[in-house]
């Protein structure tokens, strides 16, 4: 089933991409501010499909990985990590194309570049989006299919034309059609022609030592802490406790560092999903796949909380008000992203825990944990009291990963039956 739905993702995440550059109204020299605002329609079909392509892209990658045991098992293992960290990150850089949208539907060009120098200046919000997204996005690409060549699960002709797909789109991707789409057909073919491959293996399974599904064992299992962890750090440090407005513009940096750490733990979630899926039932494994797609989207609506924030420190407040209310009208943007990945992120944390214990790869009161700190994290709002509902994840989620931890009990050997 991981092989058919990470074959599906890439054909699907191409396509996307294909699409989205078509559609594109920024593209050759017309790159200055006012171009969204001519085009908002556009603009909302470009952001979003680029954005899904992205995404598409995640478990697509991993899936492509994912066969590789200890031949390119290096590679893999940086590859891995980029993809999850970085590809995820950079899949989030796509809501700026919203937020400018905003900002350029009420406010004159000049004002629209003040808000979009502040937001680009913010250290934090640079340092743990902008350069992770764009390093590990780059590094995504070429590491992945040059490791899965490497590891025999496609051929290194397939890996070629996967390279000079990225290539063309890195340099020619804001170029007028039809030279944009190059990159996008190119990458089609090679991604479909590894898709096939992937669903139809030439070889049987192979006889090495399993080296790279030990790591991704080991890194899912410290992502089982490490996820609800970091979103107990995350709603510890949000400033504005009351719901005000004005505390988070008070603590520029505070609000940044804890719209990070709350990525962070939604992208470690990821992993630790995929490993509690590993070895369940049907539903889990389902139930797991769409809680990545939607944990990818719902990761990257943190970086909102840094957008409101430089609208905020320029613009007055009834004005960003009105930045925001517009932001929050684009169905493509709520119903296409925000809603969705909220949604079946959290539905989903419950219905993998839920699976998990059905399969009894962990017991019923340590699902019943994962639940109650949904329902806490959801009930409880934020302040100190908002914390519980991370803690109690991490409880749930903490006992989880060492029931998984623990090797599988030894079937009794039968009892040989002694002569008369």
């Amino acid at each position: 089933m991981w092989r058919k739905a990470a074959a599906a993702c890439l054909v699907a995440a191409p396509i996307a991409l294909t699409v989205a550059t078509g559609v594109d109204p920024a593209l050759g020299d017309d790159q200055g501010y006012g171009i969204y605002r001519q085009h908002p329609g556009a603009v909302q079909a470009h952001s979003i499909l680029l954005h899904w392509a992205w995404v598409l892209f995640v478990p697509g990658l991993l899936g492509l990985l994912t066969p590789i045991r200890r031949r390119g098992a290096v590679l893999a293992r940086v590859a891995w990590i980029c993809v999850i960290a970085g590809l995820t990150t950079f899949s989030a850089l796509m809501a700026n194309d919203f937020f400018l949208l905003a900002l350029e539907q009420n406010l004159p060009d000049a004002r629209v570049q003040a808000v979009d120098e502040r937001f680009l200046a913010m250290s934090v919000t640079v340092a743990g989006w902008q350069w992770p997204g764009l390093i590990g996005w780059g590094l995504s690409l070429i590491l992945t299919p040059i490791a899965a060549a490497r590891g025999r699960v496609i051929d290194w002709w397939t890996a070629g034309a996967a390279l000079l797909g990225t290539a063309l789109y890195l340099a020619f991707a804001i170029s007028p059609v039809p030279l944009c789409l190059l990159g996008p057909i190119v990458l089609i073919g090679a991604y479909g022609a590894a898709a096939r491959r992937l669903v139809r293996p030439a070889a049987g399974p192979s006889a090495e030592p399993d080296d790279f599904g030990i790591f991704r064992r080991r890194f899912g299992l410290f992502s089982l802490y490490a996820a609800p962890a970091l979103f107990a750090l995350g709603m510890a440090t949000v400033p504005d406790w009351s719901g005000e407005v004005a505390d988070s513009v008070a603590k520029p940096v505070q609000t940044q560092i804890s719209a990070l750490f709350l990525h962070l733990a939604w992208v470690f979630f990821v992993p630790a999903v995929l490993t509690v899926a590993t070895g369940a039932n049907r539903f889990t494994r389902v139930a797991a796949g769409v809680t990545v797609l939607a944990l990818v989207n719902f990761s990257g609506l943190m970086l909102g909380d840094s957008a409101d924030l430089a609208a905020r420190q320029v613009l007055d407040t009834a004005t960003a008000d009105r930045v925001a209310e517009t932001l929050g009208g684009y169905a493509a943007f709520t119903f296409g992203w925000a809603i969705p990945s909220m949604v079946f992120t959290l539905l989903g944390l419950i219905a993998v825990a839920v699976g998990a214990a059905v399969s009894r790869t962990t017991r019923w009161w340590t699902a019943a944990l994962v639940v109650a700190g949904v329902v806490a994290f959801l009930g409880l709002g934020l302040g100190p009291i908002g914390v519980t509902g991370p803690l109690l994840l991490l409880a749930g989620f903490g006992l989880m990963a060492r029931d998984l931890a623990r090797p599988p009990a030894a079937t009794p050997a039968p009892a040989v039956p002694t002569p008369a």
